[in-house]
């Protein structure tokens, strides 16, 4: 019985192994039929790209124009009004009369007053009268006191900071 039976399993070992190979051969067959056959066209560009300016003021009249187009840093995105001169760029009359330079005050530290939190007296704030009393976080126009201590001020403007403190006798 023991040689019948494996008769029987190699027949259907070998049943299964050819429906396999067939199946295999009929999967590949569609597999074949089922990818598109790939079709070439020609394909336009439309315009072809401009042929390069031959001279160099056309070239910069080119750049000058897109600079001007996409300048992010002019609101107008027009050019400017006034001509760049590089001769009243550094000490020269017109520049010296247009722009002065900014007046630093001259500040001095009278008083401290009270205990936490401080209070002082400071003279030559601008626009402030003599004597103005200084508190941690007052403005004055740009100036702002940053700290007052028992011994100093802080002001800090936009780009100077002061430390205030009392003469001391030599």
């Amino acid at each position: 019985m023991n040689a019948a039976r494996s008769a029987h399993s190699a027949r259907s070992y070998a049943i299964a192994a050819a429906a396999l190979i067939g199946l295999t051969g009929a999967g590949v067959m569609r597999w074949r039929a089922a990818v598109p056959a790939v079709r070439h066209q020609n394909t336009s560009m439309g315009s072809t790209a401009a042929m390069p300016p031959d001279s160099l003021e056309a070239t910069l009249a080119e750049a000058e124009d897109i600079t001007t187009t996409n300048d992010p840093f002019r609101l107008a995105n027009a050019p400017a009004s006034v001509r760049f001169n590089p001769a009243n760029e550094n000490g020269g009359a017109a520049s010296a009369a247009a722009v002065a330079p900014p007046v630093r005050p001259n500040m001095t530290l009278k008083a401290i007053v009270g205990g936490p939190p401080w209070q002082a007296i400071v003279d030559g704030i601008p626009g402030q009268p003599q004597g103005t009393v200084v508190r941690t976080g007052n403005a004055f126009d740009r100036l702002v006191a940053r700290a007052v201590t028992r011994d100093s001020v802080v002001i800090q403007g936009p780009d100077t900071t002061w430390v205030l403190s009392f003469r001391r006798r030599q």
